[in-house]
């Protein structure tokens, strides 16, 4: 059993048995209602912890991209080549900028999504009070019928008939008020349940446009940040604003460049 999950968990508790009080289908009714519903609370804590860790991941990776570029700004060797030096300091603009993006992230994800389901969180511990209730109702109830069937068994004197027709009364209010709130509390329990795509669904499709606003302003500048760096002065040349260079020459490239470095002093085997 993960204690960690029931210690968390507002709905812990399932309802006692009615001990006659409700018929079978009632009881199973009841039952099935509190599965779902308990189901539906660990839905809704997991997705809040997603979220949370979603939010930290985009923080994350913005913090990592800054410390990258602001690294690589204020490196010496890049100041060597006015170009590289461009590139550098307009990648470091545009991670500053996705930083930003990253937070209003996750404000918007707070408000539409966090916030509504701690909310909804709250409405588990509402029913399990209810629950709470109607299961004290039968505690207090059962005393009672075992007195009167006591009772019943005594010698039929005016002292025991009139005791037996007070517990009868009290019997017959004390049953109707528990059937009356065992018949509220599963009509509640499955009204929440009916309810929960109109109240989830805003915040997932408030998520997804989130991410979608996300995605489409990291697309937006590293493509801005990809067509300049093609048009600086050392760039523009007339084959090389033909097209893109084919993947193999990009590999060939690749591997001269390396080939060089490999030559150097510094990474040259002894």
């Amino acid at each position: 059993m993960n204690w960690g999950l029931m210690k968390r968990s507002q709905l812990h508790a399932r309802p006692s048995p009615s001990c006659g009080l409700c018929t079978i289908a009632e009881e199973a009714d009841i039952d099935y209602a509190f599965l779902r519903l308990q189901k539906l609370e660990e839905i809704n804590r997991t997705v809040q912890k997603e979220c949370k860790n979603l939010k930290e991941s985009f923080s994350t990776l913005a913090r990592c991209e800054q410390k990258l570029t602001s690294d690589l700004s204020s490196c010496n060797q890049v100041y060597e080549e006015e170009n590289f030096r461009v590139l550098a300091e307009e990648y470091h603009s545009v991670s500053k900028q996705m930083g930003e993006s990253a937070k209003q992230f996750s404000d918007i994800v707070q408000v539409t999504v966090n916030d509504p389901l701690k909310k909804l969180a709250n409405e588990f511990g509402s029913a399990q009070t209810a629950i709470k209730k109607r299961d004290q109702m039968i505690t207090d109830l059962l005393p009672v019928r075992k007195q009167l069937e006591k009772l019943k068994e005594k010698e039929r004197t005016g002292t025991n008939i009139a005791r037996t027709e007070q517990l009868k009364r009290s019997l017959s209010v004390m049953e109707g008020d528990f059937k009356t709130t065992n018949k509220q509390l599963l009509n509640d329990m499955n009204t929440m349940l009916d309810l929960r795509a109109d109240y989830i669904e805003p915040s997932l499709l408030a998520l997804i446009r989130a991410e979608t606003n996300y995605y489409g302003e990291c697309t937006k500048l590293f493509n801005s940040l990809v067509l300049h760096s093609g048009t600086s002065p050392k760039r523009t040349s007339p084959k090389a604003t033909k097209s893109e260079p084919a993947a193999s020459e990009l590999i060939a490239q690749f591997s001269q460049d390396m080939q060089a470095i490999r030559a150097l002093s510094i990474v040259a085997d002894k």
